[in-house]
């Protein structure tokens, strides 16, 4: 059962209720570049110890009120992998919640093979996650009965999946470790993208002129998206676009696209056309032209980071990611590192990289 709050009068006062709450199950459902341009949140899923609640986001637009109950600090707010979730809510609603638990980050420092959502329903509440609606258009309205429904499936666990976690993580001494976590997503600048021209797959293997012929595409292709409200990828994947940039086709009759680039055939002839007259270069971080002897010092890194995981039996990249390794080997400084990782790699990187274990 849950309330659906599709007016500013339902709103008010389910946020009347919900500010009175300790903690909070939250969840999203959101237009990620499935069926139309860009990225919409549609609905809020939310569950109290009390009651279930489903926020028509798309249709009120502004919720300025839960705004101010997502970045409180007296409640909890309880989500399963924050990365997406906390990107749209920046872009959306300017919001970004405090006093956050997430139960994907509780599950990896658990040492747990299987973090998905579903998989810690089946273990803790033998409940099957359905997946019926994952690629479904949540901008359609009316939603259906069985689409709200799926949307609210989630969210009534999370409070007491929370309650098993937190005392696993207490007894294994890591609950610490979980918090500190907690505080630094708190502190993240969660920007929403959809990824960069120069971070396409094959992008820094062409030449310079048809790197500048392929970002002509790109910021083509990305306007006509806009234009015709379809993914990016409807136009012409990336892979096409590369491919484009090499060997330019016959516009008005090229197959494998949308219709929408025959119809614009001179507008792409003549993006490949000024892009034969530019250089696109693209320069190769600092960090990428390590010396040597850096070499050779990463490598111990990994080594810490492979042995160190083992020993906790934690992911790799949660003892320290590629970034922090990155600087460690340049600054010759743990600064980087949280307290909780610091301390389980520190002795180690003093042996082999020289860095004082008591930094």
């Amino acid at each position: 059962m849950f309330t659906y709050i599709d007016t500013i009068e339902k709103l008010k006062e389910a946020c009347s209720e919900l500010s009175q709450e300790k903690e909070l199950g939250i969840d999203l459902e959101c237009e990620n570049n499935l069926h139309h341009y860009g990225v919409y949140l549609s609905i809020i899923q939310i569950s109290s110890i009390k009651k279930n609640y489903i926020i028509d986001f798309y249709k009120l637009k502004g919720v300025p009120c839960l705004k101010e109950i997502f970045e409180s600090p007296k409640i909890v707010k309880i989500f399963h992998d924050v990365d997406f979730d906390f990107r749209v809510l920046n872009k959306e609603m300017n919001c970004r919640p405090k006093n956050v638990f997430d139960t994907m980050i509780a599950a990896f420092l658990l040492g747990k093979e299987r973090v998905g959502l579903g998989d810690l329903l089946k273990e803790y509440f033998n409940v099957e996650k359905v997946s019926k609606f994952q690629m479904a258009d949540w901008t359609k309205r009316p939603l259906t009965a069985e689409m709200l429904s799926y949307a609210m499936g989630d969210t009534v666990h999370l409070i007491k999946l929370v309650h098993f976690l937190r005392k696993e993580l207490s007894e294994k001494g890591r609950l610490s470790w979980a918090e500190e976590d907690f505080k630094v997503i708190e502190s993240k600048e969660w920007e929403h993208h959809l990824g960069t021209f120069e971070g396409l797959k094959g992008i820094k293997e062409i030449s310079d002129t048809q790197r500048a012929i392929a970002k002509r595409l790109y910021d083509l292709r990305e306007r006509l998206a806009q234009k015709v409200d379809r993914p990016i990828h409807f136009i012409f994947n990336n892979k096409r676009l590369i491919e484009f940039s090499l060997r330019a086709p016959n516009w008005k009759n090229v197959t494998g696209v949308h219709p929408i680039v025959r119809r614009e055939w001179q507008s792409f002839k003549e993006a490949v056309e000024k892009g034969r007259e530019e250089k696109y270069e693209i320069e190769i971080p600092d960090h990428k032209k390590f010396n040597q002897k850096q070499k050779e010092e990463f490598a111990l890194v990994q080594e810490v980071q492979s042995e160190v995981a083992k020993q906790e039996n934690i992911p790799k990249h949660l003892i320290m990611n590629k970034d922090q390794m990155i600087e460690i080997v340049i600054s010759k400084k743990l600064d980087c590192l949280k307290n909780w990782q610091r301390n389980l790699v520190k002795k180690r990187l003093a042996d082999v990289l020289g860095i004082s274990s008591s930094v």
